[in-house]
């Protein structure tokens, strides 16, 4: 793991033990109409219809916890693998693939909940909205590896056929051509989660296979969207202290 990676880690556990300290310490909101009333307040910087609700409020921070978690979980995988020992650079890169959908489901959860957006489908304009809501400082460009043979063959009309079959949604499929194959820049929050998400679903559905991670050097950039996904996960956080 990073250097990075350490401190982002750091920075997530921080930021929701604090949060925590504020909502939960004593379970005080399932009997306390003036704390759920207080917590209601904080969620407000994110949706308006957030009720003060006790069952609205437990819900929001029982499932606050689990996609903290998940994400902190993730980021904080230090050597991942899957596989059995000893382990190929293959199984390594098949870890670092998981270690982005963990992180992914993590984070889904999160700006599901502060969002109040429980739909299966979400609009790209509400996770567009959620950023925004995070006042995150400028992103740091992420660029296409330089070292991608045989690429063109990956989304030509069989593979896009096979795409389709495993479930991959044509707006991933354009967000991975646009980075991986135009080699066009990722250069804001939003293209960073959607690419997150578009390689998420390629990787958890067995589009994007480990051995296509490895031969085109995509590990570095895994991880960071990974940590990217955490970051974005305390800088909201940080809007509920």
């Amino acid at each position: 793991m990073k250097e990075d990676s350490e401190i982002i880690c750091t920075n997530l556990e921080m930021a929701w033990n604090q949060v925590w300290n504020i909502f939960g310490p004593d379970n005080s909101w399932k009997n306390n109409q003036t704390k759920c009333t207080d917590i209601q307040k904080k969620l407000l910087h994110f949706n308006g219809k957030h009720s003060d609700d006790p069952i609205h409020i437990d819900n929001v921070i029982k499932a606050l916890n689990r996609g903290v978690f998940l994400t902190l979980a993730a980021v904080k995988w230090r050597h991942p693998a899957i596989g059995q020992t000893p382990l190929t650079p293959i199984e390594k890169m098949r870890g670092v693939q998981w270690r982005l959908v963990i992180a992914y489901s993590g984070f889904e959860i999160t700006f599901k909940t502060l969002m109040n957006c429980p739909s299966r489908r979400i609009k790209l304009e509400i996770v567009e909205d959620f950023i925004s809501k995070c006042d995150l400082p400028t992103y740091r460009p992420l660029l296409s590896p330089n070292k991608k043979p045989n690429l063109e063959k990956w989304l030509n009309k069989e593979e896009g056929a096979i795409a389709k079959f495993l479930g991959i949604e044509g707006g991933d499929l354009k967000m991975i051509n646009y980075w991986l194959v135009k080699s066009s820049p990722i250069d804001t929050w939003f293209k960073a989660v959607r690419l997150a998400k578009a390689l998420r679903n390629a990787s958890a559905h067995g589009f994007l296979v480990a051995t296509k991670v490895n031969g085109w050097g995509l590990k570095p950039s895994l991880i960071t969207l990974a940590d990217n996904l955490a970051e974005i996960t305390t800088a909201s956080l940080n809007k509920l202290i």
